[in-house]
């Protein structure tokens, strides 16, 4: 099957646009997707600190080298990227991060959440003993990138994110019964901007973009985590898109419409607070950080 926009070879169909597209015009639909979401959201600005997620995976991966060949010609904008990781086992994920980072020519940030896990361990063993009280950190949001954002004058912060992510998370939001949260005014919540400029793209395609432009690596995606209900919900909606490929694009255009440009979808997804990766419902470090905390409380 030949490129529908050129006489190249195709390398995947697009089931929602009819579309057989070679690995350049791939490429290219990927960077124009990712471009148009940052422009609608204003997600880049005179000044700004940007820093990358790097988990090992393709996705953080793509994106890193999106953001570097996007800012080459902007030296107002600064591109940094953050490797959260357990200092006690550096595993294949950590040195896959590093080894994407230096062949970007992009300085990182290296830091453990075991050591932020340590530092509230000695929090609230310290109000156990009636020692002078230490201001909890908060529990619902990713506090270990924001605490690094702080200290080195990051302004955004970048995800990974796909189309994938975002419409479930809509889904997810309505089954539960949360769909409040998809209408919450942007002014509650952190000042610290999360932008997702691959949130209009699917998981496959962000994936092809990764190993078409040297970025790509063995890893898959990450297994789904989080409840019984929340794997129904992903299992039920790739099968619904199966049959109605535009489905995810109508979820995200939703979530995007409820919550405003402003704030966008973005503004409602988090990494987690202790491993600093997006995890769907939840990953098992952080419900066992969770769980000592509110024990300890």
């Amino acid at each position: 099957m030949k490129c529908s926009k050129c006489l190249q070879n195709a390398i995947i169909f697009q089931p929602y646009s009819g579309l057989h597209l070679c690995g350049q015009h791939i490429i290219a639909d990927v960077e124009a997707k990712a471009k148009k979401m940052i422009r609608a959201h204003g997600w880049l600005k005179f000044g700004d600190h940007i820093a990358v997620l790097l988990s090992g995976d393709q996705s953080g991966n793509a994106l890193l080298y999106f953001l570097k060949k996007l800012t080459a010609q902007r030296h107002d904008i600064r591109i940094t990227a953050i490797i959260i990781t357990d200092k006690k086992s550096a595993n294949s994920h950590t040195l896959r991060a590093e080894r994407i980072a230096e062949c970007l020519d992009t300085e990182f940030l290296e830091v453990s959440w075991s050591e932020e896990f340590k530092s509230r361990a000695g929090t609230f063993m310290g109000k156990k003993q009636g020692l002078s009280p230490i201001p909890m950190f908060p529990t619902s949001h990713s506090i270990l990138p924001d605490s690094i954002a702080q200290k080195h004058g990051i302004t955004k912060i970048a995800w990974g994110l796909c189309l994938d992510d975002a419409a479930c998370v809509v889904l997810d939001s309505v089954i539960r019964g949360d769909g409040e949260k998809l209408v919450q005014n942007s002014s509650t919540r952190d000042t610290l901007i999360r932008i997702c400029p691959f949130i209009a793209v699917t998981a496959a395609e962000v994936s092809l973009y990764a190993e078409l432009c040297g970025c790509g690596n063995e890893m898959t995606i990450n297994p789904e985590q989080g409840d019984g209900l929340h794997k129904d919900t992903v299992t039920m909606l790739d099968s619904y898109t199966n049959n109605h490929p535009a489905t995810k694009y109508a979820l995200l255009n939703l979530g995007e419409n409820l919550m405003g440009l402003t704030t966008g979808i973005a503004g409602l997804i988090y990494a987690c607070e202790c491993c600093g990766k997006y995890q769907r419902g939840g990953c098992n470090d952080g419900s066992i950080l969770n769980e000592v905390t509110n024990g300890a409380s």
